[in-house]
């Protein structure tokens, strides 16, 4: 397993928000977190990276405790996060976007992402690259945030909801997308409300509600249990 997350307990200061969470990923693979607002998708992946530390449980990467540990050391070990706000920097060009972000990472194995590869797999940014980050649409933000979480060389990146409030063609591309990068062999856990997208790219799916892991399986198995749909992802 490249990530194994075991009854984690989290809280925004007296609040109880995650309830023994627990999820693993393997090498390659693309997993959904799904559930509706408020149901603690942002906190666990917020609580993988540091960010939001649990309080009790364990975030095994590779083998190595990372609970505890802060978000740049979580970084430095191949952990990419992005965030739902994506907090690109405005005044920085596309391309300005991108070198700003380029490190190395400990487990990181392949060949090594450049602007030029990013491009290649965004093709639309290479038309942007002059343009500030604060004059893109939301979904050229979102592909600029992905690209620079990938300038990194990450070997697990977590997505915050990377499609809410995206155009339904952008949201297309962005499964094509994500789908490309899963076959360049990036592992990747999204959180996410959007069933259909979800259901269309990922290959298991872990489903919380009110803090609490109520869903493991694979997708296949998600598409078919209506119960688990109708109770916990169904506005």
């Amino acid at each position: 397993m490249i990530l194994e997350v075991s009854g984690i307990n989290t809280y925004y200061g007296t609040s109880h928000i995650l309830f023994d969470v627990a999820l693993h990923m393997k090498r390659g693979e693309l997993v959904c977190l799904l559930g509706r607002n408020g149901s603690g998708k942002t906190t666990t992946l917020r609580s993988i990276m540091g960010l939001t530390p649990p309080k009790r449980g364990t975030v095994m990467f590779y083998g190595e405790e990372l609970r505890g540990r802060p978000s740049y050391y979580v970084a430095q070990k191949g952990i990419g996060y992005v965030p739902d706000n994506r907090l690109i920097f405005p005044d920085l060009t596309v391309r300005e976007n991108l070198e700003i972000a380029r490190k190395n990472s400990e487990h990181y194995q392949g060949e090594p992402w450049t602007v030029e590869k990013v491009y290649d797999t965004f093709p639309h940014l290479k038309n942007l690259e002059k343009h500030l980050g604060g004059h893109l649409s939301g979904g050229e933000q979102q592909m600029l945030t992905i690209g620079r979480t990938l300038m990194g060389n990450p070997e697990l990146i977590l997505l915050d909801e990377p499609v809410e409030g995206l155009a339904p063609l952008i949201v297309k591309d962005f499964s094509e997308k994500l789908i490309k990068l899963k076959e360049m062999g990036v592992t990747i856990l999204f959180s996410e409300q959007n069933i259909r997208f979800s259901l269309a790219i990922a290959d298991r799916a872990y489903v919380i509600n009110k803090g609490r892991i109520e869903y493991e399986g694979t997708i296949e198995d998600l598409s078919r249990n209506e119960e688990i749909k109708q109770k916990y992802l169904m506005i």
